[in-house]
């Protein structure tokens, strides 16, 4: 893990890029998301984007990109198991860090296939994830990034940044970047973002359909993520505190189940409208929001606000059935019902989407 020192060090480049990266595209941008700058009409901060461009919003408030670093991506082990090719990679988003990752595809395609990002919770592994039991319990969830691999998706699951996987304390780390004036966010979906160029340099990917699925902090890093980087065109956030930050503010009780990386500094000044302006701002990307109405991270009122407000938007985009949100009973946890519907979306929309 860095000292407090060396992240300091890598903050001040960071930030020193990343302005002079956002300067350029303020001026001219022909990345995928980007609009040309233009003067606000809405009496908005000049300074900030337009309110239609969400990936741009979301890598300015996040403080990205990040300083430009070789993925230098490698395989560490293979192997096959039941008719599914399993590789260990690794692959870097700074010099000196490595993202661990376990890339799961059909052994026998014969074309490219659409590739699922997958992201554990609070406390996952990827290795929990991939494992071959396919099981939903009362406590425990195992094996469904493997199972999507079955039903015919090549996986890539990731050890989150800050993970107890990886050593380190996400939550300590966010903490000391909030009150830094900084969001620990950003190299979280930074790691995705390089997940993202490591997937569409495989042959065996079809680079035009990416999609990215996790539960509770995976679900969080789904919709952030998604929001900084078009490339991801099919999400599924599941209790991934997706809803509205006003309604969570309501709940005290609710608001301390989640931690200081769960709320983006600055993300209502970026979003005036909350998540569904995010969100609204998505369309046409298909999106489905699978959520519980006793969730302890968010109550049920700001999953209908984003209903209302996500339906609205992508209602006037001409993408009304590309954006959904899923109520379940019950408190926060995982269950087949809810993974079958995800797994249905991401078959709907990337492999006939």
């Amino acid at each position: 893990m860095y000292t407090l020192h060396q992240r300091r060090r890598r903050k001040l480049a960071a930030s020193s890029v990343a302005g002079i990266v956002l300067l350029a595209i303020g001026l001219t941008c022909g990345a995928p998301g980007c609009a040309p700058a233009h003067a606000p009409a809405d009496g908005r901060d000049p300074g900030v984007p337009p309110p239609g461009d969400v990936p741009l919003r979301m890598r300015a408030l996040l403080g990205l990109p990040l300083p430009p670093t070789p993925l230098d991506a490698r395989v560490v082990d293979r192997r096959v198991e039941e008719g599914l090719e399993v590789e260990e990679v690794r692959f870097r988003a700074y010099p000196d860090v490595e993202v661990p990752g376990t890339l799961l595809r059909p052994a026998r395609a014969d074309r490219p296939l659409p590739a699922i990002i997958c992201m554990p919770g609070t406390h996952g592994t990827r290795q929990r994830l991939t494992d071959p039991r396919f099981y939903f319990g009362d406590a425990e969830w195992t094996g469904w990034a493997r199972e999507l691999a079955r039903r015919g998706f090549i996986t890539l699951t990731l050890d989150y940044r800050g993970s107890d996987a990886r050593g380190q304390k996400a939550l300590t780390e966010a903490t000391l970047e909030h009150l830094e004036g900084g969001n620990y966010l950003k190299y979280m979906v930074d790691e995705v973002t390089r997940a993202v160029d490591y997937l569409q340099m495989r042959p065996e990917v079809d680079g035009s359909r990416i999609g990215m699925t996790g539960f509770s902090l995976g679900g969080l890093l789904t919709w952030t993520s998604g929001a900084a980087d078009p490339r991801i065109k099919v999400l599924a956030p599941v209790c991934g505190l997706v809803g509205t930050y006003r309604d969570l503010a309501q709940d005290v009780r609710k608001m301390r189940y989640s931690g200081q990386l769960c709320y983006p500094h600055g993300f209502l000044k970026a979003f005036p409208g909350d998540q569904p302006e995010l969100f609204g701002g998505l369309a046409p990307r298909a999106v489905l929001v699978v959520g519980r109405a006793e969730d302890q991270g968010m109550p049920v009122e700001g999953l209908r606000a984003l209903e209302r407000g996500g339906a609205e938007a992508y209602a006037g985009r001409g993408a009304a059935g590309h954006f959904r949100v899923s109520v379940h009973p019950g408190d926060h946890k995982y269950s087949a019902a809810m993974f079958e519907e995800v797994s249905s979306w991401l078959d709907h929309y990337l492999k006939r989407g």
